[in-house]
């Protein structure tokens, strides 16, 4: 089971004005770009990976500290990540997660809000 890997961003340049991060992206209706206030959570979904861009969905943290952590609703593993931008996230179908900000935090979806809301579930 993947459930949430984190993957640090390829550093392809550095100078005295700070990095350069190489980015894959991958097809989709569109993307989100998200702010969050220190304190929130986002989620407390899963997703059963029916659209292409939520198998595995796949979110770039760009600015801040964030804990992540969620459960496999089949195998009832664990997962916790503090991650510090700037970091992927991939989040694997069936994994209820939520993402909350330790500080006020910016990250992008790749996916719309349509394909999110296609395959986002919560549990009952």
């Amino acid at each position: 089971m993947n459930g949430i890997v984190v993957k640090k961003l390829d550093e392809i340049g550095q100078n005295e004005n700070g990095s350069t991060f190489g980015l894959a992206t991958r097809t989709a209706e569109g993307f989100i770009v998200a702010q969050r206030k220190k304190g929130s959570k986002s989620g407390g979904h899963y997703h059963k990976g029916n659209s292409a861009t939520k198998n595995p969905e796949i979110l770039i943290l760009t600015s801040g500290l964030a804990k992540v952590y969620g459960s496999d609703r089949k195998t009832g593993e664990t997962f916790h990540h503090e991650v510090q931008a700037p970091v992927e996230l991939n989040i694997y179908p069936n994994v209820i997660h939520t993402v909350e900000a330790v500080t006020n935090i910016s990250f992008i979806e790749f996916n719309s809000l349509d394909e999110h809301k296609a395959d986002t579930y919560y549990e009952d």
